[in-house]
């Protein structure tokens, strides 16, 4: 190492430092990018950040471990990680962006908003409204989510585009509150519009969640649950309100209780556990995993290639993580459970209400007054062209993946 690499300091992104099994985790804030360093290489670079150059730090992990150490390698893994501030060429780091970027708590757009919405005030104010809810759901019998609760109005196609619209609106809510949850921990949670087949969603990003300790991840997690079941309870306060001041359930209050019942669906889906929803993450967090849901996915495959003797397909167990594959010996059973949920969801509720959405378009292009078969006409495009972009997306998706191969295959016969 020469003088001018030995007396030069570098300048490292802020870092965070969690303890693990196989030595420490080491991350950079605001990323999903880690490695697990042995504990003297996690001393090291504290001492980088301290701000000692390349050849104190190399002459102080000489000192202390009696070991010689490649500086020049292990900045090169600094840099391969992006946990280096990087020099323009030609000329240093600005003043206010090294100091930006050494920044231990950088501010956040809504951080402030974040940290409200978690504040003991606001958990009383939730708890008001979880309260009056519940209180109401206990008076008043008929406000208690049920499956007659879709049918708010006469027109299937009015009941698709309301409950659409509003369960968009729930989404927000939810994804608004992991958003909240992350800014609150100064993560750059972002809120963003992305698609799921056919249908715009929202959905939030929480990059470097993983990188805090395990105890503050859990809120993140479950505040999109929490979010729906504060979204169920202003929908239930609005119904029940509306029926006390007009003595019935108009139009407005069945809308909030087909919303109300749709909610619960969408809240019974993090259950769905074969999927990877919120409650699998807190789970992975508990556990200390690292893919246990593609461990599980394979090992109960295994199960059946043994079964049918197809043991030329079997998975290489080799290939799971240690954690993973000691807790996909439940997982496994809970994962499969996941399935049989939603197909229960899927028989005993989705099933009846798309048979009365159907048998109620049928009876009324039969024997309907013009405006209800105009109704029906309208429901049968709306959900004809859904579902015709789902299938032809299927389709699509599937003759690109045989143009590939057949490309692939015509590729290895030519050479």
């Amino acid at each position: 190492m020469d003088d001018q690499q030995d007396q030069r300091k570098i300048h490292l992104h802020p870092l965070t430092f969690l303890p693990d099994s196989e030595g420490v985790s080491i991350g950079r804030f605001g990323t999903d990018t880690f490695a697990v360093f042995p504990e003297d290489g996690a001393e090291l670079i504290k001492q980088l950040q301290a701000g000692l150059t390349v050849g104190e730090a190399a002459r102080w992990y000489q000192e202390t471990y009696h070991e010689e150490l490649d500086m020049g390698d292990f900045l090169e893994i600094l840099r391969d990680l992006t946990f280096v501030i990087e020099e323009p060429e030609g000329g240093d780091l600005h003043t206010n962006d090294l100091a930006t970027s050494r920044s231990d708590s950088p501010t956040l757009r809504g951080q402030t908003l974040g940290k409200w919405a978690f504040t003991p005030v606001a958990w009383i104010l939730y708890a008001v409204l979880i309260g009056a809810g519940v209180a109401f759901l206990w008076k008043y019998p008929e406000l208690r989510p049920a499956r007659k609760h879709v049918f708010f109005t006469d027109y299937t196609t009015a009941i698709i585009l309301g409950l659409f619209i509003g369960q968009m609106l729930g989404i927000l809510v939810h994804e608004s509150m992991h958003l909240l949850a992350g800014r609150r921990l100064g993560l750059p949670s972002k809120l963003s519009v992305g698609r799921r087949m056919y249908m715009l969603v929202f959905q939030t990003s929480m990059p470097g969640i993983a990188g805090l300790p395990r105890k503050v991840r859990y809120l993140p997690f479950l505040s999109g649950m929490f979010g729906d079941v504060l979204f169920f309870s202003a929908l239930v306060l609005l119904a029940g309100i509306t029926q006390i001041l007009t003595g019935e359930l108009n139009l407005f209050a069945r809308f909030c209780l087909a919303l109300s019942f749709t909610t619960i669906l969408r809240f019974l889906w993090q259950f769905y556990f074969h999927l990877q929803t919120d409650i699998y993450y807190v789970i992975v967090t508990i556990l200390g995993c690292v893919n246990l849901q593609e461990t599980a996915r394979q090992k109960i495959a295994n199960v059946w290639y043994r079964l049918i003797r197809a043991d030329h397909k079997l998975h290489d167990p080799s290939r799971w993580a240690e954690t993973d594959a000691k807790v996909a010996r439940w997982y496994g059973p809970v994962y499969s459970v996941g399935y049989a949920f939603f197909l229960y969801v899927l028989v005993f509720v989705m099933f009846p209400i798309a048979y009365k959405f159907l048998s109620t378009v049928f009876m009324n292009l039969l024997h309907g007054s013009t405006d209800k078969m105009l109704d029906s006409v309208l429901f049968i495009v709306f959900n004809g062209i859904q579902y015709g972009v789902v299938v032809w997306l299927y389709v699509r998706g599937r003759l690109t993946r045989r143009r590939s191969q057949k490309s692939i295959v015509q590729g290895g016969v030519g050479k």
